[in-house]
C-alpha cells in the first residue's frame, strides 16, 4: 500500500523534496519558494499564487452577502468567514498552538494560529518586515503591516474624509455617522456603535459597581 502511494507521488519539489500527484500541484507549490504570483486583482494591487486564491478573493469586492449568522444579524461574504464569526458566539478555539506549553494558546482559526506560529515561534515561511523585523504568515499581512512604516492610507471615509490604513478600520469608524447604536449596555440604559466603545464604557463606569 506504501509503495503504490509513493508511485502516486513521482512528482517531487526540487527544493524541500515534498512530492506530489500530479505535475500542476507541484507547480503551485514551486511558488511557495519562488514567490511567484500570477494571479493578480484587477481591481486592487493584490496578487495570489493560484486560480482558487484569487476566485475567492474577488468575493471580497462583491456586494454579495449570501452566509448568514444564525446567531446575529451579521452576512459575510464568504462562509470561512462566517464560521470565524460564529466562534465568537460559541466562544470555541479549537486550533491550538503544539510549541506552547500545554496548549495555552488556542485560536478561532487555523490563520490566526499560523500568524501566531510565525510572530512567537519563528517560521522559514514567514515573511519579515525589512523595516522592524516583525515576522507574518502571508505577504498580504506584511503589506498591510507596511502602511504604518509608508503612512499609506487607501480607505477615505465619504462623509469627513479622514483616512485609514485599513478596510475594517473605515468600516468601524462609519459607524460614529449611522448612528446606529445597536450594543446596549446591561446595566444602564446607555447604548454605544461599536462593541468596543461598550465594553470601555462597562470597565470604566460599572466596574466597581
Amino acid at each position: 500500500m506504501n509503495t503504490e502511494k509513493k508511485e502516486r507521488k513521482s512528482h517531487v519539489c526540487s527544493v524541500c523534496q515534498k512530492a506530489f500527484t500530479k505535475p500542476f500541484r507541484l507547480e503551485m507549490h514551486f511558488r511557495v519558494h519562488t514567490g511567484e504570483r500570477p494571479y493578480k486583482c484587477g481591481i486592487c494591487r493584490q496578487s495570489y499564487k493560484t486560480q482558487d486564491d484569487i476566485t475567492r478573493h474577488l468575493k471580497l469586492h462583491s456586494d454579495e452577502r449570501p452566509f448568514s449568522c444564525v446567531f446575529c444579524e451579521k452576512t459575510f461574504k464568504l462562509p470561512d468567514r462566517l464560521n470565524k464569526h460564529i466562534y465568537f458566539h460559541t466562544k470555541e478555539k479549537p486550533y491550538f498552538c503544539s510549541r506552547c506549553p500545554g496548549s495555552s494558546a488556542s485560536f478561532t482559526s487555523k490563520s490566526n494560529l499560523n500568524c501566531h506560529v510565525v510572530a512567537k515561534h519563528g517560521s522559514k515561511n514567514g515573511k519579515k518586515c525589512e523595516k522592524c523585523s516583525k515576522m507574518f504568515y502571508t505577504l498580504t499581512h506584511l503589506n498591510i503591516h507596511m502602511r504604518v512604516h509608508t503612512g499609506e492610507k487607501h480607505f477615505a471615509c465619504t462623509i469627513c474624509d479622514k483616512k485609514f490604513r485599513i478596510k475594517s478600520h473605515l468600516k468601524r469608524h462609519s459607524l460614529i455617522h449611522s448612528g446606529k447604536k445597536k450594543w446596549a449596555c446591561s446595566q444602564c440604559p446607555k447604548r454605544f456603535a461599536r462593541k468596543c466603545t461598550l465594553h470601555d464604557h462597562v470597565k470604566r463606569v460599572h466596574s466597581n459597581e
